[in-house]
């Protein structure tokens, strides 16, 4: 379901409606993840109003629960978002989500590496090919604003050092020296599997004994899950 583009909405509509029995409906889950986005084209559709409520790329827009009147006295409510302090969003500024928070739909971007070489997600996250069966494809699903820098791995840190804040933004200049460090997770992968950093987005590896590193700053979640496409 896309919010933005009403993919499936009227559909959930209809889910809601049958499952609710006239109870009141809350929609809840973390900041920045469309919730209020949501409710809007659910008003949009029902109503065809302009009367919205506000969404932006800060967390914690939503301040209290909003609760929007249905026909049989029961309402929707909007609650706040649940600030996940592991979530890549919390480490960054206004102007940087906004390049972190895909906005539209995501185009994947497929990399073919060889062993030892290393991408770079602009500044907030890195991925190493450490070695496997020989060259293969790797799928970056992020926002289609952040960059993707290849390099070799030998030369990864150097290149971080002197680019963080430059070539790699985010983080800006401004903010560089107070982002936290990026932290190693290494991982070996024996089937299709989505190595995710919270907040960012995922990278698919299809090939069994593939040895990688996912870097991401410090305190951000990194795991891994069968692959969801």
């Amino acid at each position: 379901t896309s919010a933005k583009r009403s993919e499936s909405v009227k559909e959930l509509m209809k889910v809601i409606e049958r499952e609710r029995k006239g109870r009141d409906v809350y929609i809840v889950g973390a900041t920045n993840v469309g919730k209020s986005t949501l409710i809007n084209q659910i008003i949009n559709i029902a109503t065809e109003s302009d009367d919205v409520i506000t969404t932006s790329y800060f967390p914690g827009t939503t301040l209290g629960s909003i609760e929007i009147p249905l026909d049989d006295g029961s309402n929707i409510i909007d609650t706040p978002g649940i600030i996940q302090h592991t979530n890549l969003t919390h480490f960054l500024s206004g102007r940087e989500l906004k390049q972190v928070i895909p906005r539209r739909e995501v185009k994947p971007k497929v990399y073919q590496l060889n062993d030892q070489q290393t991408i770079f997600v602009d500044g907030v996250a890195r991925f190493d090919y450490i070695n496997g069966e020989g060259k293969q494809p790797f799928v970056f699903y992020v926002s289609n604003d952040l960059q993707l820098h290849r390099t070799k791995l030998k030369n990864a840190d150097e290149f971080y050092e002197k680019q963080v804040g430059k070539i790699l933004n985010p983080p800006t200049e401004f903010t560089a020296q107070k982002f936290p460090k990026l932290k190693r997770h290494s991982f070996t992968i024996n089937e299709p599997t989505d190595v995710v950093v919270s907040g960012l987005g995922w990278v698919s590896v299809d090939q069994a004994h593939t040895k990688i590193a996912m870097w991401a700053p410090e305190g951000v979640d990194v795991y891994v899950r069968k692959t969801m496409i």
